[in-house]
């Protein structure tokens, strides 16, 4: 992959302020967060972008050694990540079953033949 397609800058956050390395080839699936890559915590970290968009800023000339450090720890964690954007729902065709209970046709049943005790009398029906 070419090293192009890195951003290179800092995540200025207090006590969680890191080195970061955004590479802008992988997807979060989310368009409104991005992934980046967390020297202080060797870990790629999906970010809402509203939220780190305004505490990132570029390297400075004094920081440039970074470059490299932040490659190779990126080059690490990413063997062990898997982007959420990456995985696919597996499509499940879904077919009809046939019906195991044979259907009976209710033209067929005889009334006389159901063993069915109502009497209306015996109801018990509530006036709330």
């Amino acid at each position: 992959m070419s090293k192009k397609n890195y951003w290179h800058g800092y995540l200025e956050a207090g006590a969680k302020s890191s080195p970061v390395l955004r590479d802008l080839t992988l997807e979060t699936g989310n368009e409104s967060t991005i992934y980046l890559f967390s020297l202080k915590r060797n870990k790629i970290l999906e970010f809402q972008i509203n939220i780190v968009e305004p505490k990132l800023r570029e390297l400075t000339e004094d920081e440039a050694s970074l470059v490299s450090v932040l490659n190779s720890g990126y080059n690490k964690a990413k063997k062990d990540f898997t982007p959420r954007g990456s995985l696919r729902m597996k499509q499940v065709e879904i077919t009809p079953q046939p019906s195991t209970t044979a259907e009976t046709e209710f033209d067929d049943i005889d009334v006389a033949d159901l063993d069915v005790d109502l009497d209306i009398d015996d109801m018990e029906i509530d006036d709330d």
